[in-house]
């Protein structure tokens, strides 16, 4: 007997016996998926030159099988423990009997069946071994991750995303997610419950329907600079996958430290509450006292005791906000801090830090170029001449600002951080920096759009 391997498929040759019986065996399918039939054609031929009596056909069945039916085209047959048995009787030299044997999956993995030819008189027989795959469902699994957005600063709270895909046709069950974290990360929170093994996380996702997929949000802290190797890998027991090219993933995440600069930041007003939004505020003026500009800044507060309300992200435990555009040597340029819960709170500058980074990427969705999923109800100028929009929202939901100056948002930017809802109304005020990269202004006209996070 000849067996080919090709693509997770097992292909059962026919074999003739060298002693005369002319044995071939024909199955209807190599792969069955779930608890589905599978026929067996079976012809013997007497190549013996001698009369045959009393000839048997044994199919020996390596796992559990439902025997749903059998024909043959003489003599009779009949089921004996986990065997189907073809008593043929008398063939002539020459002469040829022929079987069928329908059956039912019942167990997962490969099933072989033992198909032996003895008759009376003659002392050899003829055996052909037909094996078959059994899966419990064929659907095309596809695994990807998707890196943070922003450039990673050692110590930054970080987060990135593995995707895993069902692409189809069927569901598929037991669903097992592989997770490796290189050294020089700490784990520090993950959206679903996994187990540990060796440096490897292991996650249960279940039952995929075909076109179903889920999520899983690593949040992460690199403590070195360097480029860190992320991996994944996606399977399921008994699941035949027609593409396992995308089963598995990976990515580098590159974690630098502050760039070169000389950056200074210092309060420049006193802490004030605003009544619109109930946060107090302070100024901040933000200056580049080097030699050479710098793409971008990264003020980072410590020691607070309030929360850092606009701030975009933490780095060693301590929250920092963005000035997203160059800032030339010698200029300097005003952020506006904003804190919850409101009430003044001791304040130095010494817990203010500035340091040079690479320029953010707030680039929005795509979508954003042509629609958007939420309407704003009112957009107003201030009288200190900041915008504010209204819209509609879920409480709790959070929410994306997308801004341009032209109102085909040619060149929209997201105006970070995200919006959690606090009613079923929102007022948020545009201030300049750092949520946007400059004041707005009675000269230079400002479009808005409004998105629901999913």
């Amino acid at each position: 007997m000849l067996l080919l391997l090709a693509v997770g498929l097992i292909v059962a040759c026919p074999r003739t016996d060298a002693q005369g019986f002319g044995l071939s065996v024909t199955t209807s399918t190599n792969l069955v998926v779930g608890t589905s039939s599978l026929t067996y054609a079976i012809n013997l031929t007497n190549q013996t030159g001698i009369l045959l009596t009393n000839v048997f056909v044994t199919n020996t069945f390596s796992s559990g099988v439902t025997i749903i039916s059998a024909t043959n085209s003489q003599g009779s047959n009949s089921i004996v423990s986990s065997s189907l048995i073809f008593s043929l009787g008398v063939i002539t030299n020459g002469n040829s009997a022929t079987m069928s044997a329908t059956v039912q999956t019942t167990t997962i993995g490969f099933l072989t069946n033992v198909i032996v030819v003895a008759a009376t008189g003659v002392t050899n027989t003829a055996t052909t071994n037909i094996v078959t795959q059994v899966v419990s469902s064929q659907a095309d699994l596809g695994v990807k991750i998707i890196p943070p957005v922003q450039a990673v600063v050692t110590n930054d709270l970080t987060s990135y995303d593995v995707i895993v895909s069902n692409f189809g046709p069927s569901s598929a069950s037991s669903v097992a997610l592989t997770n490796t974290l290189p050294a020089g990360v700490i784990l520090k929170s993950v959206s679903q419950s996994y187990t540990i093994s060796s440096s490897n996380l292991i996650f249960n996702l279940g039952t995929l329907a075909s076109g179903g997929y889920a999520d899983v949000q690593f949040v992460i802290q690199p403590t070195n600079a360097g480029v860190l190797t992320f991996s994944a890998a996606v399977g399921a027991p008994g699941l035949l996958d027609p593409n396992p090219t995308n089963n598995a993933a990976s990515t580098n995440i590159t974690v630098i430290a502050y760039l070169s600069g000389t950056l200074i930041a210092v309060t420049n007003s006193a802490q004030t509450i605003n009544l619109q939004n109930g946060l107090t505020e302070q100024s901040i003026l933000l200056s580049n006292i080097g030699l050479n500009d710098v793409a971008a800044a990264r003020v980072v507060v410590t020691g607070l005791s309030n929360q850092l309300f606009n701030a975009v992200g933490t780095n060693n435990g301590s929250p920092f906000v963005y000035y997203s555009a160059t800032l030339a040597a010698g200029k300097s340029v005003n952020l506006l801090l904003q804190y919850n819960p409101r009430g003044s709170f001791p304040f130095t500058n010494g817990q203010l830090h500035a340091f040079a980074v690479p320029l953010p990427n707030w680039t929005p969705p795509k979508a954003t170029a042509t629609s958007t999923n939420l309407n704003i109800s009112r957009i107003v100028r201030l009288s200190n001449g900041n915008m504010l929009i209204e819209f509609p929202s879920t409480s709790g939901q959070a929410y994306t600002v997308v801004y341009s100056d032209n109102v085909l948002f040619s060149n929209a930017m997201i105006a970070p951080p995200s919006i959690i809802a606090p009613a079923d109304r929102v007022q948020w005020i545009d201030y300049g920096p750092p949520t946007t990269v400059n004041a707005p202004t009675n000269s230079n006209a400002r479009f808005y759009r409004v998105f629901q996070n999913p």
